[in-house]
């Protein structure tokens, strides 16, 4: 009994002291924030209003917000949520509540910039209880912890679960989360920081930015002092968090994204202990883009209990000429594709293209194209819902 005892002490005292090396209060961010009501950029049909920041330079902050649930009663046990958390220069969007709402959940979509949702950016206009400007890529790495914005983004996305949670008509188990770009850096650094999350779906956003090879971001941790890069390493990015997270995540992006290049992106997405999925399509395109089916179905499915129906992790794995995927559980594929590229420059630069695969009772299989140097697996199930298999690098 005493020898249980003290393994439950120090077992606490070490939960505790790797919780106090954090930036954030999480206990603090736990609370139910107070909301205010706005008379500012109302919507019909929406709710508007501020919420409760954290402190910023000793006066407090506050933060607007969108909500919206289905129409109707709510099902057992609430509506299951969603957090949108929106990229460099976006706001809170109605539209993106709005298409969460289509698909049967609740939803809030606040402005981690300060502003209110009018205009376009950067001309927005800034309300007078707004917290810190976010200046570049942690331009602002020199100031204090909490007068950082990555500091207070951070904050105020987990603080919209606890706000979520406190409402009647939600089910506090089953809110997730879907951030887009920079959205999609904090929600990798949240779901590591924050254990409550039912689902994750972070689109394009990653850890591991100071391995980019992207030019419009790497100068900027190339201006840090030897000094402000290892804050930054041990402080902020989500690399350090992730481990932790045992959410069920969904991992979108680009295989030629402008922002985040696939090699960080796929490394950010193999952190993680909880159950995970990939979708990579062959495009460039960046943006606020939020309609792809594979998002809302898995969110979903993980809500409803029907993780089975969804393709079990896969490696893409090369047998000689052959590249191979098995895949496991009861996820029925229709068809799949081998992608490839035969480049080997920048992985924002390369060429990819896709050859048909065979299907068979197993998995998938396809012979490699002749300087392959990379490729993974796009797997569409009688479902229409097209997941992928990680990227494997060709020697």
């Amino acid at each position: 009994m005493k020898t249980l005892l003290l393994f439950m002490l120090t077992l606490g005292s070490l939960i505790t002291t790797a919780q106090s090396q954090f930036p954030w209060d999480l206990s603090q961010l736990k609370e139910t924030p107070r909301t205010y009501p706005s008379d500012s950029c109302q919507v019909p049909g929406f709710r508007s209003f501020f919420y409760e920041g954290i402190t910023y330079k000793a006066r407090p902050t506050k933060v607007f917000a969108y909500y919206k649930t289905p129409a109707g009663t709510p099902p057992p046990g609430g509506w299951p949520a969603v957090v949108c958390v929106h990229g460099g220069g976006g706001t809170a969007f109605p539209a993106w509540v709005q298409a969460w709402v289509d698909h049967g959940f609740a939803a809030i979509a606040m402005d981690l910039e300060g502003h209110l949702p009018s205009g376009s950016y950067p001309n927005r206009q800034w309300h007078e209880n707004a917290g810190p400007a976010r200046i570049t890529t942690f331009g602002d790495i020199e100031l204090a912890d909490r007068e950082q914005w990555f500091y207070h983004a951070v904050a105020d996305v987990i603080r919209a679960h606890s706000l979520l949670s406190s409402f009647p008509e939600i089910n506090q188990q089953k809110i997730g989360i879907h951030g887009i770009s920079w959205g999609g850096v904090i929600t990798s650094a949240v779901i590591g920081l924050d254990h409550r999350w039912a689902f994750a779906v972070p689109v394009y956003g990653c850890g591991f930015l100071y391995n980019t090879s992207n030019p419009s971001w790497r100068q900027f941790f190339e201006a840090m002092t030897p000094k402000q890069l290892q804050a930054y390493k041990q402080k902020w990015d989500p690399s350090i968090y992730l481990p932790s997270s045992q959410v069920p995540t969904l991992w979108v992006t680009g295989t030629n994204d402008p922002a985040f290049p696939l090699d960080i992106w796929q490394q950010s997405a193999l952190l993680g202990k909880g159950p995970r999925l990939l979708s990579m399509t062959i495009t460039s395109k960046h943006g606020h883009k939020w309609e792809q089916s594979e998002i809302f179905a898995f969110a979903s499915k993980i809500v409803r209990g029907e993780q089975t129906t969804l393709p079990a992790n896969s490696a893409t794995v090369i047998k000689g000429s052959t590249a191979v995927a098995e895949l496991s559980g009861k996820y029925q594929i229709e068809k799949a594709v081998l992608c490839f590229t035969t480049d080997s420059s920048n992985w924002q630069k390369r060429s990819w293209q896709s050859v048909t695969a065979t299907v068979d009772k197993k998995g998938v299989s396809a012979v490699i194209p002749a300087g392959t140097t990379a490729l993974y697996f796009n797997i569409t199930g009688k479902d229409s819902l097209t997941f992928s298999t990680p990227f494997t690098v060709r020697p």
